[in-house]
């Protein structure tokens, strides 16, 4: 084939000649078409190979490199997406809410910087230690925020003010202290202990009944006023009670917060 292609060539040079002398320009030009010609058919991949030294870069840039640089960029992709896929994100080890009425903003980054410390672990919602100030129970959106991360079990405590913690103990977010802590806790902590009116959902049949607050009174809150600790935050509300909420995922870490704000 490539030598029935040549002798085509051959021809037409002889036809030039034939007819007239040639300059080098023609006949560049004519080589040229020549080598395309003996190339045609083949893959990009075959003709780069087969190309002539000074001639594979310029083949490579005008036919390959737009392609080779987009396969590069899709495997990249692949690969990070790959990787987030079968390396998921290490869980939240300690997460405490806390109500805007209860600490500044700045106390609470100092708290969760000294609580990361004294349990040995980041900070951060990556597999470390979050304390989220700022919720305020009479703005509509932050309150929907709270009861959002309570649904999701996104939260282990909430430390709030006494007005701000019976609302929270009446819709029924947090479990009894007793149940939330060891037994040693109890028996050091039991004189802290302040009960509440809790969610009564015994009324299952009425959908208009509004059971907040009407529940059995019984010990929710951790008051903290002698929690050294706490009291020694600036802004701290020296009245504020902390309450484990409902199936926590951290109930150990929860636990090692409470000995170390009242130790």
């Amino acid at each position: 084939m490539r030598e029935q292609q040549n002798d085509h060539v051959n021809r037409s040079l002889a036809e030039h000649r034939g007819g007239g002398s040639i300059n080098d320009r023609q006949s560049e030009a004519i080589h040229t078409l020549s080598a395309d010609i003996a190339y045609k058919g083949k893959s990009r991949i075959a003709t780069l190979r087969a190309l002539p030294n000074d001639r594979k870069w310029s083949y490579f840039r005008d036919e390959l490199l737009a392609r080779t640089v987009a396969i590069i960029a899709a495997v990249v992709v692949i690969v990070y997406l790959t990787v987030q896929i079968l390396t998921p994100q290490a869980a939240p080890q300690l997460t405490v809410a806390v109500t805007k009425s209860a600490l500044g903003t700045s106390d609470g980054a100092a708290l969760q910087t000294q609580v990361a410390q004294a349990l040995k672990l980041p900070e951060g919602r990556e597999g470390g230690v979050t304390i989220d100030t700022g919720y305020d129970l009479t703005d509509n959106n932050s309150l929907t925020k709270l009861q959002t991360r309570l649904s999701a079990h996104e939260l282990d405590i909430i430390i709030a003010s006494p007005d701000d913690f019976t609302k929270l103990a009446g819709f029924g977010y947090f479990q009894t202290i007793n149940d939330a802590l060891t037994s040693e806790q109890q028996r050091n902590l039991s004189g802290s202990f302040v009960s509440f009116h809790g969610f009564d959902d015994s009324d299952g049949t009425d959908i208009d009944y509004d059971g907040s607050g009407k529940g059995a009174s019984v010990p929710y809150g951790l008051q903290l006023a002698s929690a050294k600790r706490w009291t020694a935050l600036h802004s701290a509300d020296k009245d504020a009670l902390a309450g484990v909420v409902l199936e926590s995922k951290n109930a150990s870490n929860a636990q090692k917060f409470v000995d170390w704000m009242t130790s």
